[in-house]
């Protein structure tokens, strides 16, 4: 995988872009920092309803995630993007749940081994949402065990290549770290990009493999 033509083609995007994704980026902020603020009100910290609807909260604002991932993909894909994406998947809550509530499984089972079996199943399953935002668009619904084992099957050789591209923002980060998070602004955009650009060449490579 040709890092360096992502990352300059990821800087391209979000030159474009930039607005587009934080306007999608803060109505998510937004909408998760007024249901904790909600929920401090109406619940006791620590009580069995605060952890209740905490849990439905967190539930919901996956969703969201999943809608913001469609956004991005849109995005690097030129294609017209809107905040109706952001919510597309909130009808979806049980199937990304299962999703999720399975990846953990998987990668704590293996984490129980040693450290690194956890961290190559935790990348085996990275692609996992993406793969879901594309097969819903696509109108294609398939299992949560299928989802799972499809971006396996995608990471298949790349664990590795995907954890150095990973590692190539470290500069950034730190960067965003010495301004006191100020690099945040276009640190958070520019990786989100690149990544949604990564699973768009592992698709490339997929298919002429």
């Amino acid at each position: 995988m040709d890092r360096v033509e992502i990352k300059t083609k990821a800087k391209e995007i979000l030159k474009e872009n930039f607005k587009g994704f934080w306007k999608g980026y803060i109505i998510i902020f937004g909408i998760s920092f007024l249901c904790s603020l909600v929920l401090g009100i109406i619940a006791k910290p620590g009580s069995i309803l605060y952890q209740a609807l905490n849990l439905v909260i967190t539930f919901f604002l996956s969703t969201l995630n999943v809608g913001f991932i469609l956004y991005i993909l849109k995005m690097v894909r030129k294609e017209e993007y809107s905040n109706e994406d952001i919510f597309k998947f909130v009808k979806n809550v049980l199937p990304i749940v299962a999703i999720t509530i399975l990846m953990t499984i998987f990668v704590f089972l293996w984490s129980l081994l040693l450290i690194i079996p956890g961290i190559i199943a935790a990348l085996g399953y990275s692609m996992v949402f993406y793969i879901y935002a594309d097969k819903h668009v696509e109108n294609e619904s398939k299992s949560p065990m299928e989802y799972l084992s499809e971006s396996k099957k995608l990471m298949n050789g790349y664990k590795l290549d995907y954890f150095v591209f990973g590692l190539s923002f470290i500069g950034w980060i730190l960067l965003s770290a010495v301004t006191f998070g100020i690099g945040l602004i276009y640190t958070i955009p520019y990786i989100t990009i690149a990544e949604a650009l990564y699973y768009e060449e592992l698709k490339k490579k997929h298919k002429t493999e």
